[in-house]
């Protein structure tokens, strides 16, 4: 690789962490808007729900808008290059427009790399701490996704033994299909979920 080479591969890189703090601070801002009246009923302070619930929904946000990044890092930083002449400058001297695209591909293959090693092993981890937060503090607290289902008319239930009950939700009868099917125990007046199935 060529000083040009380095040159365009660190705009690249820098452009690219500029959008992507420049997004999260704008969508942190945006969901604690959102949120604020849930946080409130909580009781945690701010310290507390920033290392139980952004430290896991930062990096969902990477993950979701990490292609629209990388996009925008390039569009952004080439749009300036053209502006200053610089593009013009490379072209004329000689340099095809193959060679000239290389650093946007070195640049491309290692923000793919990092978006594979980042959703294989950084973003599940995130997303357990962001689902877990959200059912045991936000959701206890909203009747919408706290209520129970009182009545289902596609549902059916089968007892199989003295604890073992077994049954189908959204039951289809022309096609024959449903969209769940669950098996729950009781055992000592307490009901455990043991399987379920999603279509």
């Amino acid at each position: 690789m060529k000083i040009i080479d380095w040159f365009i591969l660190k705009r690249l890189l820098v452009t690219f962490i500029f959008c992507m703090l420049l997004f999260t601070v704008i969508a942190v801002a945006v969901d604690s808007s959102e949120k604020t009246d849930d946080f409130v009923k909580t009781g945690l302070s701010n310290w507390e729900i920033f290392t139980q619930y952004y430290i896991g929904f930062i990096p969902f946000i990477w993950s979701l808008l990490f292609p629209l990044f990388v996009f925008i890092a390039v569009i952004f930083f080439t749009s300036k290059m053209a502006m200053r002449s610089e593009v013009i400058a490379i072209l004329a001297s000689g340099t095809s427009f193959n060679r000239y695209l290389r650093p946007y591909i070195i640049g491309g293959i290692l923000l793919a790399a990092v978006l594979f090693m980042g959703r294989y092993y950084f973003i599940p981890k995130a997303n357990v701490i962001y689902t877990t937060f959200m059912q045991q503090k936000l959701d206890k607290h909203n009747p919408l996704k706290n209520r129970q289902e009182t009545s289902c008319s596609n549902c059916f239930y089968k007892r199989i033994d003295s604890i073992s009950y077994m049954g189908i939700k959204n039951f289809n009868p022309e096609t024959q299909t449903s969209g769940i099917f669950f098996m729950e125990r009781v055992k000592k007046e307490k009901l455990f979920t043991t399987c379920v199935l999603k279509r």
